[in-house]
């Protein structure tokens, strides 16, 4: 089966083909660096750096390029209220946005693109709309003029600004020729950082610095392109206008690919509403194994809520497959049935993934092998554990290997504990939970049998809670 993607621009899950065979030029839309990463940082690129993994699983040569906003309003006020210059600023807030993904196990990137390095490529660009004219000049910088361009909206079915789009994305000016035309070249401004430039000493615009990037990796067309769907109108609609006109080929891009959003604790994050979660913050509460499964358990393209109470459910799944991986007997004979059904699971993940990216439904494939194993009465063998860590390579979220204690010790420990309740003294199996217990170890009694994990993973939890 071919892999398969939801396309906005064509509104449909269809085959992801490339323009060369077997190679995917891949853009998500990067950050713009004037303060901490947040969790809707976190989860749109965790799912992008997934997709990135997945695409080079089955066999794509792929290559990964973000861009980095380090020259835009945002940056300039904030550098000005700190009484800083706006390139150190972004500088620092780079490298900690990077420091981050580094932390979330985010290792896919290839090129980090910095608009600061590409100005010259955005003057060209602004140039050539301007000589097939689709631009025009202002008092306060270039402007890209809708009305040339028919096919603006085709991406989002909208043409029109409405309530709740960031009006400083579209810049505001009673002299524009039309309400949604947008900067594509600011005028200097006394203070902020300028270039001179045939087009007049100025920035750039936010839009045109990624069709420039991509214009300069890619060429004018190329693969994949991603972000959050709130980047769907006007951002990703002004790419497609300024590269197709610049170029005069379309379309910009294959295959467009949205996430969708993140709330926390039944809103929309804000920093005035309290709920503001920096990707610190939540690594302070919690591991990035647990983050990264509470991001990949859930679609894609689905909105999500990020709380106390869905860190705990991550939590306890990911305890499920561990706890189940430390039973595993590595030198157990296998019939040729149960390596089948390690490989059955296998092939039922990647045909899931094929699917539209579908982790929920693989995890879901995963967690069945997990339970009729445990239901089947013997140890689990070497096939699982290759299972288990063929999924981990993928997901990274399960601590297949980490041991906080030595496993023998602990297992010791629990065997003298089962003597004791069956000679009936709980008093003494209790004290060895509670020796365990100051030792960073819990314990669970089940009907299978009783099971452990370093306490410490529910201490985090917990304090995400308080």
């Amino acid at each position: 089966m071919a892999i398969a993607l939801y396309n906005t621009l064509t509104r449909r899950v269809e085959p992801l083909e490339p323009m060369t065979p077997g190679v995917v030029r891949m853009f998500v839309c990067g950050p713009t660096v004037y303060d901490l990463a947040h969790v809707g940082h976190a989860k749109t690129y965790t799912q992008f750096d997934f997709l990135a993994r997945y695409l080079r699983l089955r066999g794509l040569e792929v290559t990964y390029a973000q861009n980095i906003t380090d020259i835009d309003d945002k940056i300039i006020r904030r550098a000005n209220e700190l009484g800083r210059e706006p390139r150190d600023l972004a500088a620092e807030f780079e490298d900690a946005y990077r420091q981050d993904m580094a932390a979330l196990g985010n290792t896919g990137v290839d090129v980090y693109a910095r608009a600061h390095d590409h100005i010259g490529q955005i003057v060209d660009q602004v140039q050539a709309l301007v000589d097939r004219g689709h631009a025009y000049q202002l008092e306060d910088g270039w402007y890209f003029d809708l009305s040339t361009f028919p096919g603006y909206g085709k991406l989002s079915g909208r043409t029109e600004v409405a309530e709740g789009d960031s009006v400083a994305r579209i810049d505001e000016n009673d002299a524009k020729r039309n309400r949604g035309d947008f900067a594509l070249w600011k005028a200097r401004k006394a203070g902020d950082p300028s270039w001179d430039t045939p087009l007049g000493p100025g920035r750039p615009g936010w839009h045109i610095e990624d069709t420039a990037i991509t214009e300069a990796l890619f060429g004018p067309q190329y693969d994949l392109h991603g972000g959050a769907v709130d980047l769907i109108f006007p951002h990703h609609e002004a790419e497609i206008a300024q590269m197709e006109a610049a170029s005069g080929k379309a379309p910009l891009v294959r295959h467009w690919v949205h996430t969708g959003l993140l709330r926390v604790d039944g809103a929309k994050m804000s920093k005035s509403s309290g709920n503001f979660l920096t990707v610190r913050d939540a690594l302070a509460m919690t591991d990035y194994r647990t983050l990264r499964y509470a991001f990949l358990s859930q679609h894609y393209r689905s909105s999500m809520e990020l709380s106390t109470t869905t860190l705990e459910q991550a939590r306890s799944a990911r305890r499920r497959v561990e706890n189940f991986a430390r039973q595993i007997d590595q030198t157990a004979d296998e019939s040729l049935t149960a390596v089948a059904a390690a490989d059955a699971t296998w092939a039922a993940i990647v045909e899931r993934l094929d699917d539209d990216l579908d982790t929920p439904t693989a995890l879901a494939a995963l967690f069945q092998y997990v339970r009729e194993q445990n239901r089947g009465g013997l140890p689990a063998g070497p096939s699982s554990s290759r299972l288990l860590h063929r999924v981990n390579e993928l997901f990274d979220m399960f601590d297949l290997d980490d041991r906080a204690t030595d496993d023998t010790e602990i297992e010791a420990e629990l065997a003298r504990r089962a003597d004791l309740r069956r000679a009936r003294d709980f008093a003494g199996a209790d004290r060895i939970r509670d020796e365990l217990a100051s030792r960073g170890i819990l314990i669970e009694d089940t009907a299978s049998g009783t099971r452990w994990w370093p306490a410490a993973d529910v201490v985090n939890d917990r304090a995400a809670v308080e």
